[in-house]
């Protein structure tokens, strides 16, 4: 399997605004979070089947970016229905909203088509900053693809422990901008 490439480039750009409805149908919008970072991911429906799946590695460890002032939100093509049935099953209770139309996951650029010419989602993860710009992103897909080459045992580590490695990038990554007083992000100070 090939992976997908991210093909726009939103670094230092202002964060899209968007309004998307949760699990009980109520509007969220990013221009209302007022947390210092917002970690914004995309997924597919298939997320809400795998028990590998990224929302439930986020859920997990939601707490440690409470404490670093940080917001999760997943963003995806599901119905509200659908949101509220998943969290209830699998305990998670980060913010999932719903793209159905894949308005924002297009103004994300994070839409593709499969071979078969069905939409896909590309699975990207934003870090966006309190001013609301995008300080980096992650493709969490061709991270995988990038150490899956190894083979046998490698292979199964790795699917175990990839979703944590980016969790690991995404939180590291927030301490340094955090740490670092004299970084400046378009004339941003951290």
């Amino acid at each position: 399997m090939i992976s997908m490439a991210y093909k726009r480039n939103l670094e230092g750009e202002k964060a899209i605004n968007f309004c998307l409805n949760n699990k009980y149908g109520k509007k969220y919008c990013l221009n209302e979070t007022k947390s210092k970072w917002v970690i914004l991911f995309f997924f597919d429906k298939t997320s809400f089947t795998s028990e590998k799946s990224e929302i439930l590695f986020y859920s997990k460890v939601q707490e440690q970016f409470k404490a670093l002032q940080a917001e999760i939100i997943g963003v995806g093509p599901v119905s509200e229905e659908e949101i509220r049935k998943f969290c209830i099953e699998s305990g998670c209770d980060i913010i999932l909203l719903s793209d159905l139309d894949y308005k924002v996951s297009e103004e994300y650029g994070v839409v593709n088509f499969s071979p078969e010419k069905i939409k896909k989602i590309l699975p990207m993860t934003f870090l966006i900053d309190k001013n609301k710009y995008i300080c980096k992103y992650w493709n969490r897909e061709r991270m995988y693809y990038r150490f899956s080459g190894y083979g046998g045992d490698a292979i199964n580590l790795w699917e175990q422990s990839r979703m944590w490695a980016h969790i690991e990038k995404v939180l590291d990554t927030i301490e340094s901008l955090d740490k670092n007083t004299k970084f400046r992000w378009l004339g941003k100070s951290y």
